[in-house]
């Protein structure tokens, strides 16, 4: 993760502030809502034909010109990031935001909506969609509270598994594949531009292996099977949710990479080895940058493995 400072105050070091104030919530929740908004620089780049990412922020998002209005893709994580967003789509037309699209319902991706037009059309996956209204019940059920203002951005459409449609005059793929990084996860894909936003399906900042999120029904073999779905779609880009964007070869290898790691993985279990030994054989690394408090791939695997192994006792 690139650094970036204010008053000498880096972006790396405000990740580490964060650990240490970890059993201190009201802490923590205002160096995330104040000081680190004040360490990200956006930056919009255009990827052609009226399209556009935007990288900077705690994760990437997008937008697209359409014939009336903006589609924007993600939410940034902080309301003064996410209107910085606006500013610079300002530069760029005077059409005001009319959609918002949600990869899933994690507060890096959605707790900046506070900042977007109100009544705007928000699609999301149902699941999140089911996971964002637990938020507004339970301000803390998604980890990082979002602002009070979140109860008025509720999805105002929701896609099961995947449909073709047109936004604002623009043709869009809306593809649910399974449960994958999340249950609730949503690729977008625009044909005419050869173009895909997979929010964190893909995470190639955060090292060469999937984060999964177990405690949304996350699963490894769901994201296989959802990155091998986009690999089938004619696009030459692959907007991640975190790095730097993917050619249809990156993303291929990327893929094989991670299935190659799970079945390493597997190997190990059927051995009787511990999670423990497992990382140890394999030389597990924790995740990059602000992700390193989530679990590695060798630990969610292991997880996944066990709950396949309990369930599969218990029809014994």
């Amino acid at each position: 993760m690139r650094k970036r400072s204010i008053a000498g105050l880096s972006l790396a070091a405000v990740v580490v502030i964060l650990g240490g104030l970890s059993q201190v919530p009201a802490a923590k929740f205002l160096v995330l809502n104040t000081v680190l908004p004040l360490t990200e620089t956006l930056s919009v780049k255009p990827l052609g034909s009226d399209a556009y990412w935007v990288t900077g922020g705690i994760g990437n998002t997008g937008f697209v010109i359409g014939d009336t209005g903006v589609i924007a893709i993600d939410a940034q994580t902080f309301i003064p990031s996410a209107r910085k967003q606006l500013a610079e789509i300002a530069k760029l037309t005077t059409k005001p935001v009319k959609v918002m699209i949600l990869t899933h319902s994690d507060p890096d991706h959605i707790n900046g909506l506070p900042a977007f037009p109100r009544g705007m059309d928000i699609i999301a996956q149902d699941s999140a969609k089911t996971e964002i209204q637990a938020v507004i019940t339970d301000p803390t059920a998604n980890g990082f509270p979002p602002s009070d203002e979140i109860r008025h951005y509720l999805p105002t459409r929701t896609v099961k598994a995947s449909e073709t449609t047109v936004l604002d005059g623009v043709p869009v793929v809306l593809i649910h594949t399974a449960a994958a990084h999340t249950d609730g996860d949503l690729a977008i894909y625009f044909p005419t531009k050869k173009l895909l936003f997979a929010g964190d399906l893909l995470t190639p900042a955060i090292g060469p292996y999937p984060g999964i999120h177990l405690n949304k029904q996350g699963s490894s073999l769901g994201l296989f099977a959802s990155v091998k779905a986009i690999l089938a779609l004619d696009a030459d880009t692959y907007v991640p949710g975190h790095g730097e964007i993917l050619s249809k070869d990156e993303l291929r290898r990327r893929l094989q990479v991670a299935e190659e790691r799970r079945e390493q993985i597997k190997a190990l279990f059927d051995q009787g080895k511990s999670v423990a030994e497992a990382k140890s054989a394999l030389n597990d690394v924790p995740l990059k940058g602000a992700a390193a408090r989530f679990p590695t791939f060798i630990e969610t695997t292991y997880q996944e493995l066990l709950a396949e192994k309990a369930a599969g006792d218990a029809k014994k």
